[in-house]
């Protein structure tokens, strides 16, 4: 029974089979899908993994860490990198990577530890970054005009940016607020927490579908 699905890992193995799809139907951006695939990809072992430890009693917070905070916010960060495609962004690249790298390591030894507890103060960072990149994302299209008036209906990376921000500006505000949330009524964070697993759902769910809007653009829109 400790290893039953939840609605939620439902949703993360859908989006993972939907993600595929995209390799066989995608004409162009085509880096861009691997580095979002990998991102569900990384999202559904981790929860796996993390569920199969946590129901034998072993602690799982060291795999949520690594997986969900290190690993996972460097290929978002990355995948930024494809959709911008300039050359002086990898540089920014790098050094957020070094610079996250050595709080992960100072935050796991000094701090929140690595082992046993989520590290909170890492979740606001994380978050915090990628909120950054999805609002200079949303400049570069309505100052910099970016997108040359494509239709955003048809761009994937606008709807995959959108539910990045959606979630990620929830999980900021959750995680960073959290030591007034726990002297809140149980029930109230618990519903707190089933909102942004429902937000954090929708966007791996978004990240399968967006490549796909493509192919249905020349399916059945622009068709003769």
């Amino acid at each position: 029974m400790g290893l039953a699905w939840t609605f939620y890992n439902y949703i993360l193995f859908l989006s993972f089979v939907i993600g595929v799809f995209p390799f066989f139907t995608l004409q162009e951006n085509k880096k861009e899908h691997r580095v979002l695939f990998t991102v569900i990809f990384l999202g559904m072992l981790t929860e796996a993994i993390g569920r199969y430890y946590g129901a034998r009693g072993i602690y799982n917070s060291w795999i949520f860490n690594f997986g969900f905070l290190y690993l996972e916010t460097i290929v978002i960060w990355y995948y930024f990198l494809t959709v911008f495609r300039k050359g002086h962004y990898q540089k920014i690249f790098i050094v957020g990577i070094v610079l996250f790298s050595i709080w992960f390591i100072f935050n796991s030894f000094f701090l929140q530890g690595f082992w046993e507890t989520f590290q909170s103060y890492t979740v606001i960072i994380s978050s915090l970054s990628i909120i950054l990149c999805c609002l200079w994302f949303f400049y570069a299209i309505l100052v910099k005009n970016w997108l040359n008036g494509k239709s955003l209906l048809w761009i994937p990376s606008f709807w995959v940016v959108c539910f990045l921000f959606f979630f990620y500006t929830a999980s900021f505000m959750y995680f960073a607020s959290f030591g007034y949330l726990i002297g809140l009524d149980r029930n109230l964070i618990f519903i707190l927490g089933s909102i942004l697993r429902t937000l954090s759902g929708l966007m791996y769910l978004v990240m399968g579908l967006a490549y796909l809007l493509p192919y249905f653009q020349k399916k059945f829109f622009l068709a003769p």
